[in-house]
């Protein structure tokens, strides 16, 4: 069940839709060689290829686990931002219904609902240091992140006037999921009085 008040802390600490907070890694290789210094190519007879080949590695297109628990925890904080500039209770439920048990989405909404009856919108954005991520059962996982909330806060969308800071640059933050229907959905989230490092 979804621990409503540890939710509506982690809904506080965010901020609204900016440039997602983890961006992809890129990997580039250059590889280059000469085969030989002559002008014509070498004649080389090739074999014949046996009908049961496999390709090395193509299972593991399929992302692991941990990939899928690390990408949902991601898309959490991303759908986070994107449903509290949505300003909406019904584009914020849709926005998060992918992210959290259905149970989760009425205290969440509602939480959403006081940042915009006080005209507050978010400023900055955290910015997440995944520490670890642990599968801890059957459907159940946890992430460990020391999360720099120092960039991030809320703001009076009139005024621009900053009405608090999300938290510390180093905030350790452990993050329930669980498997539902297919799909990692955050359950929990628990702020840890403990110094972390990245």
């Amino acid at each position: 069940m979804l621990r409503e008040a540890g939710m509506h802390q982690l809904l506080a600490r965010t901020g609204p839709g900016r440039r997602e907070l983890l961006a992809g890694a890129l990997a580039a290789g250059l590889i280059g060689g000469l085969a030989g210094c002559g002008s014509s190519a070498a004649q080389v007879t090739l074999p014949k290829r046996p009908g049961h080949v496999r390709v090395a590695g193509a299972a593991s297109a399929r992302p692991s686990t941990r990939q899928l628990v690390l990408a949902a925890y991601q898309g959490y904080w991303r759908a986070t931002n994107e449903a509290l500039d949505s300003r909406s209770a019904a584009s914020a439920r849709k926005i998060l219904a992918g992210y959290v048990p259905a149970s989760a989405l009425a205290g969440l909404v509602n939480g959403l609902r006081l940042l915009w009856q006080r005209d507050e919108v978010g400023y900055g954005s955290p910015v997440l240091h995944v520490m670890s991520v642990k599968i801890t059962g059957t459907g159940t996982a946890a992430v460990h992140d020391c999360v720099d909330m120092s960039h991030a806060g809320l703001a009076n969308r009139q005024t621009g006037r900053i009405v608090g800071p999300l938290g510390q640059s180093h905030d350790f933050l452990i993050t329930t999921l669980a498997l539902q229907h297919g799909r990692w959905l955050v359950t929990g989230a628990i702020p840890v009085v403990q110094a972390c490092s990245y």
